[in-house]
């Protein structure tokens, strides 16, 4: 079956439009893919970020609690003791409230 076709530059045309069809999906397809991995990273740098600092922040409060320790004459025994004692529960219950 010989169809003639009457305008052959059309029939180019129809087919490099169709490649550039398929050309910018796949485009579009790898600029996503792109655009997921980056946020993927992102998230991992930001989660490391976040990480490191509070690392650094408890660091600087135990500093701190080492400090003020120092100052009030504690030393690393009764530290010690202070962190083994166990709290101990109210004998008497707290008296419910009334919601509002």
């Amino acid at each position: 079956m010989n169809i003639p076709c009457k305008n052959p530059l059309a029939l180019a045309s129809l087919a490099m439009a169709l490649m550039i069809l398929v050309g910018c999906d796949a485009a579009e397809q790898s600029a996503q893919k792109l655009a997921e991995e980056a946020k993927k990273e992102a998230q991992a740098l930001l989660e490391n970020s976040v990480g490191e600092v509070v690392d650094e922040v408890n660091r600087q409060v135990d500093a701190m609690q080492e400090s003020t320790n120092r100052a009030l004459g504690k030393d690393d025994k009764e530290r010690e003791q202070d962190a083994e004692t166990p709290r101990v529960a109210p004998d008497k219950p707290l008296e419910q409230g009334v919601e509002t």
